[in-house]
């Protein structure tokens, strides 16, 4: 029993703390992303498109959002010219979302910014503790290493 309160004594605390660190992630995500005219669910769709995800429903699925708002995301990016679709090769009932050479380029951007802006609140954690979090991080997320899941293709199943 005495296990039991303890891990929810914790599982408590966790709430409280991941509540407001995804809150002040979120703040560093626009932060970052502004100055290049992207919000922070356009980048991670750019970051999951990067990622293999290439199924308008697999992304929708992921973003836990509608197809018609991800549709509608898809077609923003894709006016600026960092997507493309096309029919699926294979199965010409399916449209595939791919990443194109400015759409590469500018991932690459969206990177340096968040590293910009991420260096404040991590520099604040030891060496040791980072690669900790990122293990964490892995763990939580469920594909680590260790699961034998290298990609969101393996996680996601719409």
């Amino acid at each position: 029993m005495r296990m039991n309160f303890l891990l929810d004594e914790t599982l408590d605390e966790l709430w409280r703390l991941s509540t407001h660190l995804v809150w002040q992630l979120r703040l560093d995500q626009q932060r970052a992303f502004e100055g290049l005219g992207v919000s922070p669910m356009q980048a991670f769709a750019l970051m999951c498109i990067a990622e293999g995800i290439d199924q308008p429903s697999s992304l929708a699925f992921v973003m836990d959002a509608s197809p018609p708002g991800v549709s509608q995301l898809l077609a923003g990016l894709e006016e600026r010219g960092l997507v493309r679709r096309e029919l699926d090769a294979s199965d010409k009932r399916k449209m595939r979302i791919l990443l194109t050479e400015r759409g590469k380029d500018f991932l690459g951007q969206m990177r340096e910014h968040w590293r910009v802006v991420s260096r404040e609140r991590f520099a604040r954690l030891s060496p040791e503790e980072l690669t900790m979090l990122t293990q964490s991080y892995r763990k939580l997320i469920d594909f680590s290493p260790g699961k034998g899941l290298t990609s969101w293709e393996q996680v996601v199943e719409p």
